[in-house]
């Protein structure tokens, strides 16, 4: 039994738990830039650190702020939401998962009380939106 050893440069070892459908993204966008995976994620990671860490997190979509705006304009004016931020609106109108159904008893109906509208779960939204923003922005 021989045991050979390649020359290499030392480095660090990171190990990242990636979602199947954020990999999948992850290794189509590294192919349409033609790169390997690793390289397309040392290049994501890389401009997400360049940027000054208090503003990094809002900028990105998949930031809990993003989502918060995306929730108050989803549930208000759809219709101003543009580019992906549409896509990803037509994602979560797929999803019955993600709206709260209105419900009424009789009481509210005659104090009128109740409105029809349908609104996104903000909670349901909260646990969908990497699995959301990935299948979007990641394309």
């Amino acid at each position: 039994m021989s045991q050979t050893t390649s020359p290499h440069r030392p480095g660090i070892r990171v190990v990242m738990h990636v979602s199947p459908a954020g990999y999948v993204a992850g290794i189509l966008a590294a192919q349409r830039r033609k790169q390997s995976f690793g390289e397309f994620l040392d290049g994501a990671i890389s401009s997400a650190c360049a940027t000054d860490q208090d503003s990094a997190d809002e900028l990105l979509p998949w930031s809990p702020h993003a989502m918060d705006l995306f929730l108050q304009l989803a549930d208000t004016l759809p219709e101003a939401l543009r580019g992906h931020w549409k896509v990803l609106y037509a994602k979560v109108l797929e999803e019955p998962d993600l709206w709260v159904t209105p419900q009424a008893t009789v009481g509210d109906h005659e104090a009128g009380d109740f409105s029809p509208d349908w609104h996104i779960n903000e909670a349901a939204l909260r646990k969908a939106w990497p699995r959301l923003v990935s299948s979007v922005f990641l394309c």
